[in-house]
């Protein structure tokens, strides 16, 4: 496995989830003073004079203002509604998929966890510009955040390790 396919999960002072982000960032942060590892994976990489273990799970040495919450963005919301279109229920592959606003872009809809679903390419043509309600389209489930358990669960088998921690 690549060292850059490697993760670690980010936890504020207060231990708190604040993010995902790779092991190389993590052991950054530690090197820097700017935070604790708390759990490493069995991998090892090599500077010219040490040897480190990527970590698998840090802490940093501030609270965070925002307990973070992941990005609304494709990939995001791939995982959230597990890859299937929410109007028809069709799996649809990430390269398949669209992002549809339930609110239009045009009538003011922005890209916020609440207005983006993911949608199969016919199903977003036929909503077109208008609400599911107005193109009589029932939405299989209300759009929400995704959840760090969900985000976990669909990247890594290191929530074993992090689900101590979440």
């Amino acid at each position: 496995m690549l060292v850059q396919s490697f993760q670690a999960l980010k936890l504020d002072a207060t231990y708190r989830p604040v993010g995902v982000v790779p092991s190389i960032e993590a052991l950054v942060y530690s090197l820097m003073g700017k935070a604790t590892i708390l759990e490493s994976h069995n991998r090892k990489i090599n500077s010219a004079h040490c040897t480190f273990h990527l970590p698998s799970v840090v802490v940093l040495n501030r609270v965070a203002k925002r307990a973070g919450q992941l990005s609304c963005d494709r990939k995001n919301v791939y995982i959230r509604d597990g890859g299937c279109c929410q109007y028809c229920g069709k799996k649809v592959s990430k390269k398949e998929s669209t992002l549809d606003h339930v609110l239009p872009k045009s009538r003011g809809g922005v890209i916020r966890w609440n207005n983006v679903v993911l949608s199969c390419f016919s199903c977003n043509q036929k909503k077109g510009n208008r609400t599911p309600d107005e193109a009589s389209m029932k939405l299989r489930r209300e759009p929400k955040p995704l959840t760090y358990h969900q985000y976990l669960a669909s990247i890594s088998l290191d929530t074993n390790v992090w689900k101590n921690y979440i």
